[in-house]
């Protein structure tokens, strides 16, 4: 489910430049562009949050009863797709480059739920987006969507969106991976997870409720967070500069750390009803 975001310009000034339009998203990698008969996808793939959105340019207007707004601005057939059942922190990602494409080529916007085309402001349009994702879940549900805290879920996202800066600023000398929430099918209990490879320098990402540990040409076993502190806790350091609950095992430390295999074992929980969910399946609500 998504909220259209429809691009209009002032009549008075020139055509459009589609060209430059789609030079400037060259510029970003997760763009791709594909073609069809009747209209311009701009599709955007996020690997560290398994999700997409795009953005359309299209022959013909698919504006609801255009001629009701103001014949000063021209619909220039182009258009994002928002989506609704995402986290809060994506969405502002999107409209922040949003708001860069508006100032870039004077681009007003316009909503069904507007009285009239209007400039591009930021808070309104989250605004809406907010309203429109709590009518979703009220008329449709949740779906597969999980609620998750807000503030921790931006603070996971945060996280996520900074692992190749993080592996930069440590050297690439500690192991910084990306987070992956998990779900037991059969009790529906679910949280964030990362593995940690025993013995291996590691930054551990904020709120997690599972750590996979995994032992040479062994198969990962999960522990639960807090049996996981209370044995390897001791040799941990909190990262206080950057994220709340994040965590850094250095690698004297984490030589140490190889000792406490035996313990972590016997905390063990089953895990073979667990699945892997996507991080852009929990919504902060």
């Amino acid at each position: 489910m998504a909220i259209n975001i429809h691009f209009f310009r002032d009549s008075s000034l020139d055509k459009l430049d589609f060209a430059k339009v789609l030079e400037f998203f060259d510029e970003y990698p997760n763009f791709k562009v594909y073609y069809t008969e009747d209209e311009v996808q701009i599709d955007y793939r996020d690997d560290d949050f398994k999700f997409s959105y795009r953005y359309l340019i299209t022959k013909k207007s698919r504006v609801n009863q255009i001629y009701k707004l103001n014949p000063k601005y021209l619909n220039v057939n182009f258009y994002l797709e928002l989506p609704v059942l995402v986290p809060s922190f994506l969405v502002k990602e999107i409209l922040t480059l949003t708001q860069k494409i508006c100032k870039l080529f004077d681009l007003e916007i316009y909503n069904d739920s507007f009285p009239d085309v209007q400039p591009f402001n930021l808070a309104d349009v989250v605004v809406l987006f907010e309203e429109s994702r709590k009518q979703t879940i009220e008329e449709y549900g949740m779906q597969d969507k999980l609620p998750f805290p807000k503030d921790k879920l931006d603070e996971v996202c945060r996280y996520q969106r900074s692992v190749a800066s993080l592996r930069e600023y440590y050297h690439n000398e500690v192991e910084v991976k990306i987070c992956e929430p998990i779900l037991d099918k059969v009790t529906n209990e679910y949280g964030i997870s990362t593995t940690w490879e025993v013995g291996t320098p590691m930054v551990f990402p904020p709120h997690l409720s599972y750590v996979y540990v995994k032992e040479e040409q062994n198969l990962p076993f999960l522990v639960r967070r807090e049996d996981f502190m209370s044995i390897v806790g001791k040799y941990l350091i909190e990262i206080v500069n950057f994220l709340p609950d994040m965590y850094i095992l250095k690698p004297k430390q984490a030589r140490s750390a190889r000792k406490t295999i035996n313990k972590l074992r016997k905390v063990a929980i089953i895990d073979q009803n667990f699945k892997s969910i996507r991080l852009s399946n929990l919504i902060d609500i």
